[in-house]
């Protein structure tokens, strides 16, 4: 997870002049990051080149340069299976890619999204010592994608409630079909 925040650093992308650099939104999904947060990376990945493994679309830093930097990442896959179990394979892939960190996943909790949408809230810690992290995030799906939303600290340096809020500003709909 740490190579996945230096490489967003290292590709950081900046939306066009006029957009808000605070919102990421596409054809089934918004989400505004908060006042305080910088962004890093922005790319909209289209549908077809979305591939079988998370990967970041975006990405925006609190605090950057400070001890207690917070970051959130938004991250899709192509995923078109039953909506109710995208998180359980988020569960899988997570323990899966944990490189022996000793990935503990615990506090899932059914929420639903601004507009309704059904998602899950998951509570992720990593890593060891002072690489310890842990990640607050959001996963749904949304008939073509998996998709998570999740803040990213050190242990301590956030709670579930500071990262629900961080979060919250998200819709989501079902991916439309067809694009004119």
């Amino acid at each position: 997870m740490l190579a996945t925040l230096a490489f967003l650093l290292a590709q950081a992308a900046q939306p066009a002049p006029d957009a808000d650099p605070h919102v990421y939104t596409d054809p089934a999904m918004t989400f505004t990051a908060p006042d305080n947060a910088v962004l890093v990376n922005h790319q909209y990945v289209p549908l077809a080149q979305l591939s079988a493994d998370l990967q970041p679309v975006a990405a925006w830093v609190i605090n950057p340069g400070k001890e207690d930097a917070r970051t959130i990442t938004l991250s899709m896959e192509a995923y078109g299976g039953p909506p109710d179990q995208w998180e359980g394979q988020f569960e899988s892939q997570t323990h899966s890619g944990g490189s022996g960190d000793g990935v503990l996943i615990h506090g899932k909790t059914p929420m639903t999204l601004l507009n309704g949408m059904p998602a899950y809230f998951v509570e992720v810690a990593y890593g060891a010592g002072f690489d310890a992290r842990k990640e607050y995030a959001i996963v749904w799906a949304d008939g073509q994608r998996g998709i998570v939303l999740a803040e990213t600290s050190r242990i301590g340096d956030a709670s579930p409630e500071e990262a629900r809020r961080v979060l919250k500003q998200v819709t989501a709909v079902q991916y439309p079909l067809y694009q004119p």
